[in-house]
């Protein structure tokens, strides 16, 4: 329960609002699971299906497999026409959760707008899709447009701490060099998901093979977050890579959550963007998750007038903070207008548990 202040004819007056977002999600993974439960216990969201194509899981409620005791049963369908025609009630937010690939999530944006939905999304790709996929990023937005319906793709990295954030802490500076961001965590403290694809406990022979097979990513999104720097800021980068990812290796053997991980064993990666003009590297995203890794923090270097130096001590944790972005811009999506857009385009992202719908 909230009150929502308007100022009208120089009285502010006081409306009773208690009305929540009414979302569906699409994907149960492991990190689906948590988003699910998330909103669940959110006030200000109404989780009112799933999508999931596991047949384990189609036709049985959220609240009976996560163990969460309540009056809500929030059923879990097979696909989002399956949904339609029990949910009658109009939905406000698609939130999916399913892939990094935007080829993969594209169908499941498109469906969602057309059954009136503005859309938000985990895809790192979609965090800022105009160079990687410029044909597919035009035909999202002029669908989007329409359909008048919003599209964004969000995260804690990539969708904020190297890229919106640096972009932010930007705006004292009369003058902007270069800029440095480093991520350094501990992936003991990630989901199982996370250290499986960043290799952990494998040798270096098959933590090289699986890289370059495709078979585990490293992280995703670093050339993205570079390019949504670039855009924002003009820049004026004339050339943005990543470099191959780097094995973390144990000087001794390690046991966590995951693995047993044996010395000369892989603990995780280090993976590198870079941004560069005239052969000058001007942004540089350097990436390290590795388990054990001490100490963790997220830091953020601006050269310029004048110097920024930020340093996040203990880092931000990855899956809650995920999590929470995602929860915090449903009440925010459509305030920019209709389209594809990014972070840099929509208002101050800020927490927004009680801020309920108009």
């Amino acid at each position: 329960m909230i009150y929502n202040c308007k100022y009208i004819s120089g009285v502010i007056q006081q409306e009773y609002m208690s009305k929540p977002f009414n979302v569906v999600q699409f994907g149960f993974g492991s990190l689906g699971k948590s988003i699910a439960m998330a909103i669940i216990n959110r006030s200000n969201l109404h989780l009112v299906g799933l999508i999931d194509i596991d047949p384990e899981y189609v036709g049985k409620n959220v609240e009976d497999v996560l163990s969460i005791s309540g009056d809500t049963k929030t059923k879990i369908y097979p696909n989002l026409d399956s949904l339609l025609k029990v949910v009658k009630s109009p939905i406000d937010v698609s939130v999916i959760a399913t892939s990094s690939s935007l080829k993969v999530v594209k169908p499941s944006i498109i469906e969602s707008m057309r059954a009136g939905m503005n859309v938000i999304s985990i895809c790192e790709e979609l965090s800022f899709p105009f160079n990687r996929h410029p044909k597919l990023s035009v035909e999202l937005d002029s669908k989007a447009k329409e359909l008048n319906k919003t599209v964004l793709g969000t995260g804690i990295n990539p969708g904020y701490l190297m890229d919106l954030l640096p972009i932010v802490l930007t705006a004292p500076c009369q003058t902007v060099e270069t800029i440095t961001v480093t991520r350094h965590m501990n992936s003991s403290h990630r989901r199982f998901s996370f250290q499986k694809k960043i290799g952990t406990g494998m040798t270096q022979n098959e933590f090289r093979k699986n890289i370059d097979e495709g078979h585990i990513t490293g992280h995703v999104g670093l050339v993205e977050s570079i390019r949504m720097i670039d855009s924002a800021l003009n820049l004026g980068l004339d050339k943005i890579e990543e470099l191959p990812p780097e094995a973390v290796v144990a000087d001794e053997a390690i046991a966590n959550s995951f693995a047993t991980i044996k010395k000369g064993n892989v603990l995780g990666l280090k993976s590198t963007g870079l941004g560069k003009k005239n052969g000058k590297t001007v942004v540089r995203l350097d990436f390290l998750a590795y388990a054990e890794a001490d100490p963790q923090y997220d830091e953020i270097v601006i050269e310029g007038l004048p110097k920024i130096h930020q340093r996040i001590e203990g880092g931000v944790q990855g899956d809650y903070s995920t999590i929470a972005m995602i929860l915090n811009l449903i009440p925010m999506l459509g305030s920019t207008g209709p389209g594809l857009v990014t972070m840099k385009d929509i208002p101050v992202p800020r927490n927004t548990e009680r801020i309920f719908k108009n």
